[in-house]
């Protein structure tokens, strides 16, 4: 049921609504309301349906007129179920739970190494020392050791490819770092897949052995792996170890977090910790605690938003503030304060990472919660 202080909020919406000085985030918040509530909704009072009654009708004519003129790329039956998602995460704000009015981008061509928002350049530390700026790079050939040709692909991709004569020593390491604000996606020697998030490292030989192949995380990334029955792949990330045959998941270990995620999209893996392991199925989160006295967690995933972010997108359902923030300062290489409690809030929604970092604060500050900007530096106040 809707509280006395949501449907306060509600009617100041529909009043400035009909006269014109509702804002954006009010507008599409009345807008993608109206197209999936129930009508019976007790949003609805008697002080209110009069301008209610205003507002459906203005609605539908925009509604009709939108779909008349809908980009034929971009189906009708998608574009209302992104209304429906944001209406949900617009609803839970007018009753106190959270605030967030996103809109999901799907990612094009353009999208696929974002740098709006990088400080740095991606690099790649070799063997012998040698670091290379991958965003000055020009495409082709970049380096080569011992039997393995370095290139970077037109679409931005490192692409290892260990020749014919092949003479590597596995204990060659590589290390491909990206900086805040960018992703990275390199094919590793036995033709592994891995996307790397911002502000993350990735350790790997330049030459596999013939007994496994090892990679070193810090970070986010997200595997998809090439299956190979006698050479299991094992991914080492703070106090874990995810050992895989063939599959793809996502592994989240940044140090910050406190604890490791590792979440199976397709196949099987085994997550160990120094208190045991355990075997995960697609669907599936395995959480190991920073404390490596602590046991290994199962729970059920939700895939679609622990790989948002390779789609350019921030996801966030039911996260608090610290989290949101720890995620949205990473990508936009910020350092977050908090003056006085921490607003006990709970987000929902998407949000793509193009987004400029004063319109993310902008929707944050609509429930109290205000900003300053100081250099690099934000301050959070609750006003509440």
């Amino acid at each position: 049921m809707m509280d006395n202080r949501g449907k306060a909020l509600f009617n100041i919406m529909l009043n400035r609504y009909r006269n014109g000085t509702a804002t954006r985030e009010e507008i599409a918040f009345l807008e993608s309301w109206f197209d999936a509530a129930d009508p019976a909704e007790d949003f609805i009072t008697a002080e209110n349906e009069a301008r209610y009654e205003d507002l459906k009708a203005t609605l539908k004519s925009k509604i009709d007129a939108e779909i008349a003129n809908a980009d034929t790329s971009r189906p009708v039956v998608k574009r209302m179920l992104i209304r429906r998602w944001a209406a949900a995460a617009a609803i839970a704000a007018v009753i106190g739970t959270g605030i967030l009015f996103f809109v999901r981008q799907h990612p094009s061509s353009s999208q696929r190494h974002l740098t709006a928002y990088a400080t740095g350049a991606p690099t790649l530390r070799l063997a012998d020392g040698t670091v290379i700026a991958l965003d000055s790079s020009a495409d082709g050939q970049i380096a080569s050791q011992q039997g393995v040709v370095i290139s970077k692909e037109k679409d931005g991709t490192l692409l290892y490819k260990t020749t014919s004569t092949a003479n590597g020593n596995a204990g060659q390491e590589n290390v491909l770092s990206t900086p805040a604000g960018m992703k990275f996606k390199i094919m590793l020697p036995d033709g592994s897949t891995v996307w790397l998030n911002a502000a993350s490292k990735l350790k790997y030989p330049a030459t596999f052995s013939t007994t496994n192949r090892t990679v070193k995380l810090e970070g986010e990334a997200w595997f998809d792996i090439a299956p190979a029955a006698n050479q299991p792949f094992i991914v080492q990330s703070g106090q874990q170890s995810v050992l895989v045959l063939g599959t793809e998941f996502n592994v989240n270990a940044y140090p910050e977090e406190g604890l490791s995620k590792t979440t199976l999209i397709q196949g099987s893996v085994k997550v160990s910790n120094n208190s045991g392991s355990v075997v995960i199925q697609p669907g599936q989160q395995a959480i190991c605690n920073g404390n490596t006295n602590n046991t290994i967690r199962t729970i059920s995933a939700d895939t679609e938003k622990e790989t948002a972010w390779i789609n350019n997108l921030f996801s966030f359902k039911n996260d608090n503030l610290p989290s949101v923030m720890r995620e949205i300062s990473r990508w936009y290489n910020i350092q977050v304060k908090y003056r006085g409690q921490i607003p006990d809030e709970r987000f929902y929604g998407e949000i793509s990472r193009n987004s400029k970092l004063s319109d993310v604060l902008k929707i944050l500050e609509i429930n109290g919660i205000t900003f300053e900007i100081n250099d690099n530096v934000i301050t959070v106040t609750n006003k509440n």
